[in-house]
């Protein structure tokens, strides 16, 4: 009697685990069939000023969904317009022309957000032309690496982007940590601020939290068209309770990220640098060359001061290098005019002067690795 018992017990469960199985596989099916299909990136992406960002006219197929960094940019891009942009990326998600091999020389890692990238640099004028553009411009990840191998002729030395737009440096911090054993660098440099300082919506430790544990079930997500569409529903119905925007990193999770950055490369045998945060006026009301009468962000004018003094003190305190270019500061309008094609990001001289900067600022690691 006991095992008729035990296979009627085990059937029951058996059945009671597939009947709410199969109903879910089902309710799966038909959402992919009936419904529209939902990017992960509406979903995950809940501040619309950074919805906007990845997922707008300008933007709209540029981005894909990444359960740790949220968003990263798509494989195989060619000459993709992107605001007077051309964008050109690699399998590896990444702003460059050749593929990354297996390590044989000098590796140089510079981790950013979009003025690491280059954001119109080159400037491409022309959306139905997005391949004319001065070949003579270019960002300071590239340039960093022409310069070096004249100066190292025949030496094996390799510049790779990790720079994504929109990152803030926790993002920064996730990517390097997931990317670091296998690029193996030699020396990293790393670049972020306006992302960080930027008031949108709620902080990243909020919207993009960073546990294995989160990151699994983000992945699971957005894998399923139903579990999308549940997790959109229940953010429209708390959609009218706007929260105040804050920055998306608080200025001490901001040098923290950067101390992690250090340490991490340390473990990894890796020189760390930082390049502080650039910016290129007080964001007062006032005439600037893009528009006339702006009201202004004086707030976050002073939230850059501030963000950048702090990480310049703790850099200092625990002898992480620093570098500061003034000119690509506030306190320098309205000299730098030249230096920007807005208010965030440097234009091609203001590259050039990045990376004549930079050299100088890694000059001794480099050549200490050269040799």
């Amino acid at each position: 009697m006991a095992k008729p018992r035990l296979r009627a017990t085990l059937t029951f469960f058996c059945i009671t685990l597939l009947i709410p199985t199969l109903l879910i596989g089902l309710a799966e099916i038909c959402m992919r069939i009936f419904w529209q299909r939902l990017d992960p990136l509406a979903v995950f992406v809940t501040s619309p000023q950074l919805r906007m960002d990845t997922q707008g006219a300008a933007t709209s197929g540029m981005f894909e969904f990444d359960p740790l960094l949220t968003w990263r940019l798509r494989p195989n891009l060619r000459n993709v317009w992107w605001d007077y942009t051309s964008v050109t990326t690699n399998t590896a998600h990444l702003r460059m022309e050749r593929e990354i091999s297996a390590k044989h020389g000098l590796r140089i890692v510079t981790l950013g957000d979009s003025v690491t990238f280059g954001y119109r640099v080159p400037a491409a004028m022309s959306k139905d032309k997005p391949g004319e553009f001065d070949a003579e411009e270019k960002s300071y990840p590239c340039l960093l690496e022409e310069m070096l191998r004249k100066k190292f002729p025949g030496r094996e030395i390799e510049v790779i982007p990790l720079a994504c737009p929109g990152y803030s440096s926790a993002q920064g911090l996730a990517w390097l940590r997931r990317e670091i054993a296998e690029l193996q660098p030699d020396i990293v440099t790393a670049c972020f601020g306006w992302n960080d300082v930027r008031a949108a919506g709620a902080a990243d430790r909020d919207t993009m939290p960073g546990t294995s544990t989160q990151v699994r079930i983000r992945a699971l997500m957005s894998r399923s068209q139903l579990l999308l569409h549940i997790a959109q529903g229940a953010q429209s119905k708390t959609a009218a309770v706007i929260p105040k925007a804050e920055p998306r990193s608080s200025p001490e999770e901001y040098t923290a990220h950067f101390a992690e950055m250090h340490a991490l490369c340390a473990e990894h045998g890796a020189w760390f640098g930082i390049i502080l945060p650039i910016y290129r006026d007080p964001n007062k009301p006032g005439d600037y060359p893009e528009e006339q009468n702006i009201t202004g962000n004086p707030a976050e004018g002073e939230r850059m001061t501030q963000y950048r003094n702090q990480l310049r003190t703790v850099a200092a305190a625990q002898k992480i290098p620093a570098l500061e270019i003034p000119e690509l500061t506030e306190q320098a309008w309205p000299a730098n005019t030249e230096l920007f094609g807005e208010r965030i990001h440097p234009n091609s001289p203001g590259h050039a002067l990045i990376v004549q900067r930079l050299l100088e600022f890694i000059g001794p690691a480099v050549s200490e690795r050269v040799r």
